[in-house]
């Protein structure tokens, strides 16, 4: 049941919306927000400063202690080919790898285990599985 009873000496105030007090508030916030950013940048260079006298990182000081062409503590020239045409020792290493699985011969005489291309062991695994 409702009522539509109305009281003519209540009337309803204007919608304003007080800009000037949300203006002042939001810059109010970013003020805050700015000071407190730069006292954690300070405390934060502070603490570095202390633990670090030198202002030096590690890693920046380990790659200038590096020779040229070590990454991670690997020499890796033994990788690249060298300017006359010769391989490095890494690629030499790869390639004779490379060669002992593709060719036949034995893995173990007295259990008579061969060894195969692995090509071809790979085919055959795959064969087998059908």
């Amino acid at each position: 049941m409702t009522s539509h009873y109305r009281r003519p000496d209540v009337r309803q105030e204007e919608d304003v919306v007080p800009w000037k007090t949300i203006l002042a508030v939001a810059f109010a916030v970013v003020v805050i927000f700015v000071v407190l950013g730069l006292w954690s940048w300070m405390l934060l260079h502070g603490r570095e400063a202390e633990l670090r006298p030198s202002g030096r990182s590690a890693e920046r000081s380990q790659e200038i202690s590096l020779p040229r062409g070590e990454v991670a503590g690997v020499d890796q020239r033994i990788f690249r080919r060298e300017a006359m045409g010769e391989e490095g020792i890494g690629t030499a290493l790869n390639h004779r790898k490379r060669e002992e699985l593709g060719r036949f011969g034995w893995a173990d005489r007295e259990r008579g285990l061969v060894q195969i291309p692995i090509e071809d062991a790979m085919n055959l695994v795959v064969e087998e599985s059908r």
